[in-house]
């Protein structure tokens, strides 16, 4: 026996597909939600027959597959293309949280540049003119999140051919909306449940095999990691665990993810919420913000001076990602010492101002 046979040569991964375990990432078929999307979809049809379309107000826990099932819907309208004769806006409220910043992400979905110095007030009145030349499809996600609902109030009013659709983890976020917007919104509601434990290994296994190389992902770890997404009830937790331990057999140098490696990831983030495994994503882009035109290497370093516990290997494939999304640009150079990466962060031009 060859004891170096299940050990990983330089160049070899375990990944195919690292995108597939974003939280972001929308597979080709959401498992268990077929019955949601179409009742997401009854609510927008009445559109496309040139009438008003119904509001909907949809509940249920984080990590449930609410955001996935929604933007599968607004996908199939593009993909079909049902969405060229109305506008379809996607708003993340956790991102734009006031008047003023959503009605500038509208009047950038609207390719309406002429925004500088204008109050936002002007510009509402600008873009109901727009609006109005067709049905529209408006999603707020995380609606709790938005500090003012004068936007809501003022859409609900003044557009003609509409469809509201709210999501939201909060089950009092209706009986806590001021009654002038209860009064027009008037939503059907759509709850969604968690996954049971069947689902959950269903969706994990599911991104598993489109994620990593074939037969790497021991069957009772795949379980391991479900048990745990299945009592925490979020899928988002299952995806980082899947990625996670991934990494960890990589640096391991191991062909294959074991129980083992899972029991490590799930070690790792006893304690930490999907949230603080999002900022420690924002950490990463903050200090290649602040240190742009330094290699991988140089900004690993000052990762971990800075209390970073992330191996090279994960911080570089994290750094792909950025790169993958356009976030940051990758410059190789080559020397008499080898092949250096140059990390840049780029900056947005004046169109992309929001």
């Amino acid at each position: 026996m060859n004891l170096f046979d299940n050990m990983l040569k330089g160049e070899e991964s375990l990944f195919l597909d690292l995108n597939v375990l974003d939280y972001d990432y929308l597979p080709h078929i959401i498992k268990y939600r077929e019955n949601q999307q179409q009742y997401i979809a009854e609510c927008i049809k009445p559109l496309l027959q040139n009438k008003n379309g119904k509001n909907l107000l949809i509940t249920g826990t984080p990590g449930i597959g609410k955001t996935a099932a929604t933007k599968f819907v607004l996908r199939e309208l593009e993909e079909k293309g049902l969405s060229d004769n109305m506008f379809v806006i996607f708003i993340n409220c956790w991102k734009k949280d006031t008047t003023h910043k959503v009605v500038l992400e509208i009047c950038d979905k609207l390719k309406y540049r002429f925004t500088m110095g204008k109050h936002t007030d002007d510009l509402i009145k600008d873009i109901i003119k727009l609006l109005n030349k067709k049905p529209v499809v408006f999603v707020f996600d995380e609606i709790d999140k938005l500090q003012d609902m004068q936007i809501l109030y003022v859409l609900l009013e003044d557009i003609y051919k509409k469809t509201v659709i709210l999501i939201t983890n909060s089950n009092y976020f209706l009986a806590n909306l001021d009654n002038r917007i209860r009064s027009r919104l008037m939503p059907e509601i759509l709850d969604f449940k968690s996954y049971n434990l069947a689902e959950t290994n269903g969706i994990l296994k599911q991104r598993a095999e489109y994620a990593f190389a074939k037969n790497v992902f021991d069957e009772n770890a795949l379980k391991l990691i479900s048990n745990k997404t299945f009592e925490k009830k979020d899928i988002r937790l299952g995806l980082h665990l899947l990625r996670e331990s991934g990494d960890i057999a990589e640096n391991e140098s191991s062909k294959v993810i074991t129980e083992n490696h899972c029991k490590k990831a799930i070690e790792k983030i006893n304690g930490i919420s999907i949230e603080d495994i999002k900022e420690n994503k924002e950490i990463i882009l903050n200090l290649i913000k602040e240190n742009s035109g330094k290699s991988c290497n140089e900004l690993h370093e000052i990762y971990s001076k800075n209390g970073g516990t992330q191996s090279y290997r994960t911080f570089s494939r994290k750094v792909s990602d950025f790169v993958d999304q356009g976030i940051i640009s990758r410059k190789e150079l080559h020397s008499g010492a080898g092949k250096t990466s140059i990390i840049e962060y780029k900056t947005k031009t004046l169109d992309e101002f929001d």
